[in-house]
């Protein structure tokens, strides 16, 4: 790809579409992304949060608001570029700026593409079986994601891709820590998004027998530790939304085991 000619058509976008965080175009017959720095926000959540995270000394509550947003995008190609040499699937970076990353498409988020009525039954088997793989062999190798939602999962040609990783955990947690927040955000994922027990109780099975027998042990170790908080949810589960209901379901799942 002939970046030189890129880099002056990618600057002219920007010049007309600053205002938009990612978006998509058209060069040499390849569909790509151009993602922008975008400061978080802090609210309440994240204050109690942090509140929480020092009463319990657990970091896995700790916030990780992102408060340096050329920092972030910089850790985030970075990590972009590792990942693709330890044989994890994600969009191919071809340009970095401090303002900037061009990547390569990586098709569409699973958070849409489970919930299509297009998609048949058995083709969503496939997508979470390949997803479940894919990230568990992620673990396997002692690398962690940080945020794996289905909205930052993508499919495309039979492949799952993983993106979205301006979350550095790094100063934060350790890798096995970060590896066992992964597991919990994706159980609470998959009960949040998808509308199928039967599905979901696949996807699940496929990621327990996928993964490393230490980092299940590990991920059920944590799930025991919640007890009172799940006593607490339960008692008031005809209360909760969608967030506390998939919460109830993800410490409920690790209690069978």
């Amino acid at each position: 790809m002939d970046t030189l000619r890129l880099q002056p058509i990618v600057e002219q976008l920007l010049s007309t579409q600053s205002y938009r965080r990612t978006f998509s175009f058209e060069f040499e017959g390849e569909k790509l992304w151009i993602k922008q720095p975008e400061i978080g926000e802090a609210n309440i959540w994240h204050t109690l949060a942090l509140l929480l995270s020092k009463l319990l000394k657990n970091n896995f509550f700790k916030p990780t608001v992102v408060t340096d947003p050329k920092a972030s995008l910089a850790y985030e190609s970075k990590k972009l570029i590792f990942l693709k040499t330890q044989g994890v699937d994600v969009p191919e970076v071809i340009l970095v700026h401090e303002n900037y990353l061009v990547l390569k498409d990586g098709g569409v988020p699973l958070s849409s593409l489970l919930n299509q009525e297009e998609t048949t039954f058995d083709e969503k088997i496939e997508i979470c079986n390949k997803l479940s793989a894919a990230l568990a062999q992620m673990h396997n190798k002692g690398l962690y994601h940080s945020r794996p939602a289905l909205r930052d999962i993508t499919y495309k040609e039979g492949k799952i891709y993983f993106m979205d990783f301006e979350e550095n955990l790094e100063s934060t947690l350790t890798s096995q820590e970060a590896i066992i927040r992964d597991g919990f955000i994706f159980v609470h994922a998959l009960y949040r998004k998808l509308h199928s027990p039967e599905l979901i109780a696949i996807t699940l099975e496929n990621y327990h027998r996928s993964l490393r027998p230490d980092l299940w042990d590990h991920l059920v170790s944590e799930g025991s530790r919640y007890r009172l908080t799940y006593l607490l949810i339960r008692s008031m589960k005809r209360f909760l939304g969608k967030d506390g209901i998939a919460i109830y379901q993800t410490l409920h799942y690790f209690r069978q085991f």
